[in-house]
């Protein structure tokens, strides 16, 4: 008997910038295999993850809740155990062998009671490349043809520019190169000193930026290898047509954009970040949508629809992008939200053309994303700006309104800067309804 369900392959990284790859015209980094994904699918240029940090974005991805609902807020915090998540979901409800090879990092939900799992990771440079091996070894060797599967391959890189910007009280093994400077790719025009992560980057100057960057590009390619090798294996395969391949990082990466590194942040340079979608024969080729806003929990919106499952338990954000590939006339969102409780506790709402960013006890920063992508000139001043700040305000209400808020947890053992991440936002949130 035939195979009647898609199998689903989910390829993820960690830490990637929307902007590093090469077929959306970035000269300084090579992705050629992200390229050819980018030509045989359809890219989202306007995605955004929940909230720009691992666990938290991660959470949202297998379990279809927002982080103010599945309760990982914050790295470590762990998810509410009554959540199920993706592959419990599909294992239980569609019948599909649910399969996990690398990085996981969802707190609170060991991977085993969910997945079959064929390697943990650790370290990109490391692991990434047996990561690879082992999902190129899932599907090509695979004996039960007739029962579909959802294999998730979770690459590391390029999270590696963690271990980069710290290294030695510099920028790593780049920094001694010195036969490279002549390739060291530009500052972004929006680079400035910022007293974010001074600590981290003091003493670096403009050069040590730019080899931040490059060393950043490297490690880019060095897992897009690997993406290569699990891409050539699955277009090998015997379910090359029946297959549904999504891409996507959890969160971004600083990459010098206003003198930022690392994530948690909801400038676009941590919150964006790349999506792409290929099913030969079901997903248009070839397609750049930069017109919808989609975000990270529309992932198991779209996997659980192609799977013909229920969706996952209140899922009260996420939409089946299937609508959009199949061309129907569908009205879409019109914002999307993100989240973060890292350094200060901000909201930001992103509608089509303005972008307000929201500070539990600071002044919001509002931008006009089509004049300034770059988000260079605070407009919260100005007569258009407070206009577009109370618009935005009463979508934040509404958002709040609409989400399942996850109490604080009484369902594991939180240390005092998790407990008060929940306790600000939910006061917070409390303030904005009563208001």
């Amino acid at each position: 008997m035939a195979q009647e369900k898609p199998n689903v392959v989910f390829i993820h990284v960690d830490q990637m910038h929307a902007a590093a790859v090469s077929a959306y015209g970035n000269p300084y980094v090579k992705t050629p295999n992200m390229d050819r994904m980018v030509s045989d699918g359809y890219s989202f240029m306007k995605n955004y993850c929940t909230m720009p940090q691992c666990c938290p974005s991660r959470a949202s991805w297998y379990t279809g809740r927002m982080s103010k609902e599945h309760g990982v807020v914050v790295n470590a915090c762990p998810i509410r155990p009554d959540v199920p998540d993706l592959g419990q979901w599909l294992r239980d409800n569609g019948g599909y062998e649910s399969v996990y090879t690398g990085k996981w990092h969802v707190s609170g939900r060991n991977v085993r009671e969910s997945f079959n799992v064929l390697l943990d990771s650790g370290q990109g440079e490391v692991n990434d490349s047996a990561v690879a091996r082992t999902a190129i070894a899932y599907l090509l060797n695979r004996r039960n043809s007739e029962q579909p599967f959802f294999l998730n391959v979770g690459f590391m890189n390029p999270h590696d520019c963690c271990y980069t910007a710290g290294a030695s009280g510099g920028v790593g093994k780049f920094m001694f190169a010195q036969e490279i400077q002549d390739d060291l790719p530009p500052l972004p025009e929006n680079f400035r000193d910022s007293p974010r992560y001074a600590g981290r980057t003091a003493g670096w100057g403009k050069i040590g930026w730019r080899y931040y960057i490059y060393s950043y590009y490297r490690l880019v390619e060095m897992v897009d290898a690997e993406i290569g090798r699990v891409y050539d294996a699955l277009m090998r395969s015997p379910y090359r047509d029946n297959t549904l391949l999504i891409f996507t990082s959890d969160h971004g990466d600083g990459l010098g954009f206003h003198g930022n590194i690392s994530k948690g942040y909801l400038e676009e340079e941590a919150w964006q970040v790349p999506a792409v979608v290929v099913f030969p024969g079901h997903v248009s080729a070839g397609v750049r949508d930069s017109e919808k806003l989609v975000t990270g929990v529309d992932i198991p919106a779209t996997i659980c629809d192609y799977a013909g499952v229920p969706p996952l338990p209140e899922m009260t954000i996420g939409r089946s992008w299937r609508p959009l590939f199949e061309g129907k006339d569908v009205h879409w969102r019109e914002y999307v939200v993100g989240e973060t409780s890292i350094g200060r506790t901000s909201t930001a709402i992103r509608g089509r053309r303005f972008k307000t960013i929201f500070h539990k006890d600071e002044a919001s920063q509002i931008y006009d994303m089509e004049a300034d992508p770059l988000e260079q000139e605070n407009i919260s001043e100005t007569a258009r700006g407070k206009e577009i700040e109370k618009m935005h305000r009463e979508l934040f209400r509404e958002y709040i309104q609409s989400i399942q808020v996850c109490p604080e947890p009484t369902w594991g053992e939180l240390k005092p800067n998790q407990r008060r991440h929940y306790q600000n936002y939910l006061a917070w949130y409390e303030s904005i309804l009563e208001s």
